[in-house]
């Protein structure tokens, strides 16, 4: 059993007095930090701004953050850790600082909804986050708050950072890459579901338009080989800004083409690029 927090009054020992009966003194910290294992927050938060008036150590900032952290009062918890840190660089504090900013930025994200907000303090945490401790939760909260924003790409970036999965961001990067700088006529397939293809890089695909499409006089089919694999996206909710229609390309091709697969972007997106 570990008595660091008893103080043995050794008055009367040192006057060589033998009859008397031992007392022992409780530490104010050590009895914050039984308050704050016992969750008694806001009397341990008395007996801290007590302690404060008289001594601003900075462990004392620091037991009064974590008392603040724990009554769910972030800002002020996290001012408190800063008032600390000023004093000590004291690794465990910046790490409570750190697990302070990480839970305000929940709690912005839902149930707050304040995106911008979230985002900002999870970018404060990953700046000063100990090497020693792992980011992952920090990137996954991220990519979480971007994907309810619509960012999907900067989400999937921080997905893919959050898993480790660092060889598929550098992949993922250069199709980002290509897709900002090519002059290449692009296209996305769609329906490949329900002909349960799955698409293979490199994979030549033919392209034969469908004038006589009941339900789209634009429409182009995508074969391979001799099976129907999909169409030439031509709708709003299957097009992204780097691809082209079926409708803005049908003039610009022959009855039948060819194309490549590409890559799929953003795990949904089969891209291929019209050859001949």
């Amino acid at each position: 059993m570990n008595n660091s927090y008893l103080q043995r009054d050794s008055k009367q020992e040192s006057d060589g007095d033998n009859t008397y009966q031992s007392t022992f003194k409780v530490s104010k910290t050590s009895k914050i930090e039984y308050l704050i294992e016992n969750e008694k927050f806001d009397e341990a938060l008395s007996l801290v701004d007590r302690m404060l008036e008289k001594d601003s150590d900075y462990k004392n900032w620091n037991l009064k953050g974590i008392i603040l952290d724990n009554l769910s009062e972030y800002d002020n918890a996290i001012e408190c850790f800063d008032n600390a840190l000023r004093v000590s660089d004291d690794s465990e504090i910046l790490i409570n600082k750190v697990n302070s900013l990480y839970k305000w930025a929940k709690v912005s994200y839902f149930p707050d909804l304040k995106y911008d907000h979230s985002l900002r303090l999870i970018d404060d945490a990953l700046e000063i986050i100990p090497e020693s401790e792992d980011p992952s939760e920090f990137y996954f909260l991220k990519a979480e708050v971007l994907e309810s924003m619509g960012q999907r790409v900067e989400s999937k970036k921080n997905y893919l950072i959050a898993y480790g999965e660092f060889e598929k961001l550098n992949e993922f990067q250069k199709q980002l890459d290509y897709l900002e700088t090519t002059n290449d006529l692009l296209v996305n397939i769609t329906g490949s579901y329900y002909h349960n293809y799955n698409p293979t890089e490199g994979e030549i695909v033919k392209l034969v338009k469908e004038p006589e499409n009941e339900h789209d006089g634009d429409a182009i089919a995508v074969y391979l080989d001799n099976d129907k694999i999909g169409y030439v996206a031509n709708s709003e909710y299957t097009l992204f800004d780097k691809v082209k229609s079926a409708t803005k390309i049908k003039n610009d091709i022959p009855e039948t083409c060819e194309a490549e697969i590409l890559f799929v972007y953003l795990d949904e997106y089969i891209i291929a690029k019209i050859t001949k």
